[in-house]
């Protein structure tokens, strides 16, 4: 059985190096905390098949950082840092981000926050913002100009996100800076606010009830989404 596990990574790993090299995958970095189960999460994925490193706190860094604490987005203005220095991640669990010495990962003027996303892991499926590490460093790929496939083709829901988030990642790729990005992200929420209230209006004339899609989950349910969320937690795409 361990031959069999060994031979499968192998080629996994093969396929991924392969797939890197091809689209031309910038330098990809990953300040790692053990928080999850290493088996399931995403980042550790990443770094055993070559197309992310471990990264040392206090080891200096000089490309973008992914992080939660950012207060500027990241854009298409920072492609040529990407491109230079690379692109850096936070690989720790939602529920812990208070063991987190942010001010010691890179330079913090290079710290950006991730839009408006929404996962597509099994871990937080459709929930905005929580989305793990392979899924932030695609997103912030594709929104600097870089083809994000290498890093979500190992996963299967890899595909599943490129399609959930297609109009938005379009859109944010599009902007000329991070304002553009906050404008991008501003007009996508209202066109789905403005869609949730057309949806309502006619339903409510029709004398039917609102769509259970449409309503918060109950506190009960909240829980136990909370109780799950131990696979890849990664913060990185949290904000604004």
């Amino acid at each position: 059985r361990a031959r069999v596990m060994e031979s499968m990574m192998m080629e996994e790993l093969m396929e991924a190096r392969d797939a890197a090299r091809i689209l031309s995958l910038p330098r990809v970095v990953l300040w790692e905390f053990g928080q999850n189960d290493a088996k399931r999460d995403s980042g550790s994925k990443l770094v055993r098949l070559g197309l992310a490193s471990s990264q040392k706190i206090g080891q200096t860094f000089n490309g973008i950082v992914l992080s939660s604490q950012a207060t500027k987005v990241v854009s298409r203005e920072d492609g040529d840092i990407v491109r230079s220095f690379g692109l850096g991640a936070i690989n720790c669990s939602w529920n812990r981000l208070d063991e987190i010495p942010f001010a010691k990962m890179g330079k913090h003027r290079n710290h950006r926050v991730l839009p408006f996303l929404v996962a597509a892991n099994p871990t937080n499926y459709g929930r905005p913002f929580k989305l793990n590490t392979a899924e932030a460093v695609a997103a912030a790929l594709a929104i600097v100009g870089k083809d994000p496939a290498a890093v979500l083709g190992p996963f299967s829901f890899g595909d599943e996100f490129l399609k959930l988030n297609a109009d938005a990642l379009r859109a944010y790729a599009d902007a000329t800076d991070a304002n553009g990005v906050w404008e991008a992200e501003a007009a996508l929420l209202k066109a789905s606010r403005d869609q949730r209230d057309e949806r309502r209006r006619r339903q409510d004339s029709a004398g039917g009830y609102l769509d259970a899609a449409d309503l918060p989950p109950s506190e009960s349910e909240e829980e136990d989404e909370d109780d799950d969320e131990e696979e890849d937690d990664d913060h990185t795409a949290g904000g604004g």
